[in-house]
């Protein structure tokens, strides 16, 4: 975008920039190794890893644990584990609920460097986020600018949050900050078609990752808009990410319009804007501080203010798209957001960056990255008030309950779970069917016909699922109340009970429970 070129930066100054983001980066990297949680079993953790492993298996859908036609109704919904969803056809596949694109870069890594490397993934796009937000406050206000993003990125309650968890938000954050950064390119200079190629290619990724957020492809194209043949460069080179999508969702959900989310009418609605435009500006407040709100400032006072326009443009259309989609009651739903957070700070910062400029010009850029640095310490303060350090811990429960399936069930062994089959599935390969989709007269009848194949069912019931168990099956299954210890216990978190123990404990035989501490190793 035409503009005028800010004032030379001192080399000095520059290069004690680059050091502050170099610390930013190994923060990244520190932070996602030593409190990753690397555990799959909650249902979206499941969804993508689950994914993963299908595309290495050389499959599209997961098949049914027992063969149909079983005689319960709604048997598809049953064979569903979490993060999954029953498939289009009436043959009792399961389908993953998320996009693709993250389950292709895991099984990449996977294929390349084994089984370890799908936890990888996440981390090595953190870092990618926090270098693309370096540069895209570099380009946009100078380097002192990009070091101060990339150490709030790095900072941000809501970043932070999804970089130790097996998700897409840092992903598709890292791809679109990446196409951002590359379409905008250094002040003064137009884009190159190789750097455009790169822009669209990398808008491409993002749409893979996150195909709602598509029409936001505009934004690179727009930023490399200066040079026409560069902006149809751009243009040109998401298509393959489109299609690609296209043709997965057609391949999967029967259609290249249909996700495994369901109906778009269902999640999507005006009714749900005024509650989200409440919400979402109200979490990002109060994880980080109303600071955010200058970024609405910094087009009336960037150098840059054309490319400093389409950048907030991207910010809103990020919002926009999430305004009418079903609202939600916890703060870590800002993730959806989070491909828009690298691009506001950014502009925070440009418009700091200028307020700064009326102190003295050796004085502003030591000024700014302290300011960030220590409103960054604020946020990392606050990302431990809202326990993002502590979701290594948390979400451990699911690789133990994963590992105690492998080595103590039997081999015939069904698992009836809800959050803990994805976990059965993953770790243990073990089939499993979902209780909460069992109708609530056909749980003994389901456990019945498992046996009558020859297969062994257990229960697994996480300790907050216990009472919806309970209040499910009541006055319709013996089993409903669980009466009987259990054949494990993995701490005080999930029970995995034998439905066979429960007549021989009522007429007085000994049934042990093995007790498993775990926690992050």
């Amino acid at each position: 975008m035409a503009a005028a070129c800010p004032p030379p930066d001192n080399r000095h100054v520059a290069q004690a920039c680059l050091a502050v983001t170099v610390v930013a980066l190994a923060l990244t990297a520190i932070v996602s190794v030593r409190w990753g949680a690397f555990a799959v079993g909650g249902s979206d953790s499941h969804c993508y890893a689950g994914q993963a492993r299908m595309f290495l298996d050389g499959r599209l859908s997961l098949a049914p644990p027992l063969a149909p036609p079983v005689p319960w109704p709604h048997a598809a919904a049953t064979f569903a584990p979490s993060g999954f969803a029953p498939g289009p056809a009436p043959d009792g596949v399961s389908v993953p609920l998320c996009p693709a694109g993250l389950s292709l870069a895991m099984a990449a890594a996977v294929g390349v460097a084994g089984d370890g490397a799908l936890f990888a993934v996440v981390p090595a796009f953190g870092v990618l986020a926090v270098w693309c937000t370096w540069l895209l406050g570099r380009r946009l206000a100078g380097p002192a600018a990009g070091a101060a993003s990339a150490s709030l990125i790095a900072c941000s309650p809501t970043f932070l949050y999804q970089l130790v968890q097996p998700m897409s938000d840092v992903p598709a954050a890292a791809l679109w900050t990446a196409a951002l950064a590359t379409a905008l390119g250094p002040a003064g200079r137009r884009a190159s078609i190789g750097r455009a190629l790169a822009a669209g290619l990398l808008a491409g990724g993002a749409i893979m990752v996150r195909p709602n957020l598509a029409p936001l492809a505009i934004i690179p194209v727009l930023m490399a808009w200066p040079s026409r043949p560069a902006a149809i460069a751009t243009a040109g080179a998401t298509v393959p990410g489109i299609v690609a999508v296209a043709l997965l969702q057609a391949a999967v959900y029967g259609s290249p319009l249909r996700s495994g989310y369901g109906d778009l009418g269902q999640l999507f609605s005006v009714g749900h804007v005024a509650t989200n435009a409440w919400n979402y500006p109200a979490w990002l407040a109060a994880a980080h501080t109303p600071v955010l709100a200058l970024g609405l400032l910094a087009p009336l006072v960037a150098t840059r203010r054309a490319a400093s326009w389409v950048l907030l443009a991207f910010v809103a259309g990020v919002f926009a798209a999430y305004l009418p989609y079903i609202p939600f009651t916890d703060w870590w739903y800002t993730r959806f957001l989070l491909p828009a957070l690298p691009a506001l700070i950014v502009l925070v910062m440009t418009a700091l960056d200028r307020a700064s400029r009326w102190l003295p010009m050796r004085t502003a850029p030591v000024v700014l990255v302290a300011a960030a640095l220590v409103l960054g310490g604020w946020w990392l303060h606050r990302a431990d008030g809202l326990s993002v350090f502590r979701l290594k811990t948390l979400e451990h429960k699911y690789a133990e309950f994963g590992r105690f399936a492998s080595s103590r069930l039997p081999r015939s062994a069904i698992v009836l779970a809800a959050q803990p089959s994805g976990s059965a599935r993953y770790y243990a390969r073990l089939p499993t069917l979902s209780w909460d989709a069992i109708e609530p007269a056909w749980l003994d009848r389901v456990m019945e016909e498992c046996r009558l194949r020859g297969l062994t069912p257990y229960l697994a019931v996480e300790s907050w699922e216990l009472e919806t168990f309970k209040s499910r099956f009541r006055g319709h299954s013996a089993a409903a109340d669980l009466d009987w210890p259990p054949r494990a216990a993995l701490g005080n978190v999930i029970f995995v009970y034998d439905p066979a123990d429960r007549g021989r404990y009522l007429e007085g035989d000994r049934v042990p429970t093995e007790v498993i501490s775990w926690g992050p190793r």
